[in-house]
């Protein structure tokens, strides 16, 4: 018998506002998986005939969650685009953003499969069997169970403008399935994850993660507490890459959630190189002005990509260092 109680507690999620558009197709489909897609301010469209390529046999339906993006040209593109999609398809509209963890949630709510897959809005299949994959994956295990796919790269275009975003992503996230074995809670990537209704019984998104980050390695943490992860090569690629300027504004709005994830699963964090380093610098003197240099550094694109990429997690663990 599966425990669906949890080691720490998880905000309750808040009723919000919804307005529920389906396509011709969601009525009668009968899905075997539901792939759910929360959104904010972007638009679906590419991501919507990707998903009814490799979903052509009619076993997954499609579930996009607009986070209050509150675009009326964008909301009406994205519905347009999903009455002619031949897929199953629901698109629900959020009166009000309420971030990552609560959109996951909520869209998850929709899914009327036992299996759901939650792929970000900025993601795209790498190849048309990608669906299939999984359902192949899911016909192997008899238990419910976390199904990784992986991250990569491959059809995001190259700018420079991304350069430094590229080669930390190269560094720690497009990695294949034998090293996401190594850590199989650590390694959870919400980007593209299948996972059976029951984990998310027992362990939804914690709603207390506020803005951006870690929330997902929370959530993979909490979930291996109770179900096995499986790490499988079915990846996605992440063609929303970031400028210096937005990953740093990122990071540097996400040392709170780092000192969450941090106390709640100390035994893990131990184990983290980011989080030694952060413990390493704070016994550094002069920390303002080391930091001041790292970002610098980082944000200077005639140096070397490998010495700017060095300079970003440096000072990355100077912004931890300040959070803990």
């Amino acid at each position: 018998m599966y425990a669906k109680t949890l080691e720490t507690p998880v905000a309750k999620p808040l009723k919000t506002a919804e307005r529920v558009y389906d396509n011709i197709y969601w009525r009668g489909a009968a899905p075997r998986i539901s792939i759910c897609v929360p959104a904010y301010k972007y638009d679906v469209s590419a991501l919507m005939e990707a998903i009814a390529v490799c979903a052509s046999s009619g076993l997954a339906e499609l579930i996009i969650y607009d986070d209050g993006s509150g675009d009326p040209d964008l909301l009406e593109r994205i519905e347009g685009h999903a009455s002619y999609t031949l897929a199953a398809i629901r698109v629900v509209f959020a009166e009000k953003n309420r971030g990552r963890s609560a959109a996951r949630n909520a869209a998850m709510r929709h899914a009327r499969a036992d299996w759901i897959l939650l792929l970000d809005a900025d993601m795209m299949p790498d190849d048309t069997r990608f669906i299939e994959r999984y359902l192949d994956t899911i016909d192997a295990q008899w238990e419910p169970a976390v199904i990784v796919g992986g991250y990569s790269l491959k059809t995001t275009p190259h700018h420079k403008a991304h350069a430094l975003h590229r080669w930390q992503a190269e560094a720690s996230e497009c990695v294949n399935a034998e090293v996401r074995r190594s850590a199989p809670g650590r390694y959870v990537f919400s980007s593209n994850v299948l996972l059976h209704r029951l984990v998310l019984d027992a362990a939804p998104f914690d709603e207390s993660f506020a803005g951006w980050g870690w929330e997902d390695t929370d959530w993979g943490l909490r979930a291996h507490n109770w179900f096995p992860i499986l790490h499988i090569d079915n990846t996605a690629t992440h063609l929303g890459l970031d400028t210096d300027d937005a990953l740093m504004r990122k990071y540097a709005k996400s040392g709170g959630n780092f000192v969450l994830l941090t106390r709640r699963h100390p035994q893990e964090a131990a184990k983290m190189p980011l989080f030694r380093m952060a413990k390493r610098f704070r016994q550094l003197p002069f920390r303002k002005f080391l930091t001041a240099v790292a970002k610098v550094s980082a944000r200077t694109r005639f140096l070397p990509l490998g010495i700017r990429g060095l300079a970003l997690k440096t000072w990355r663990a100077l912004i931890y260092a300040e959070a803990l």
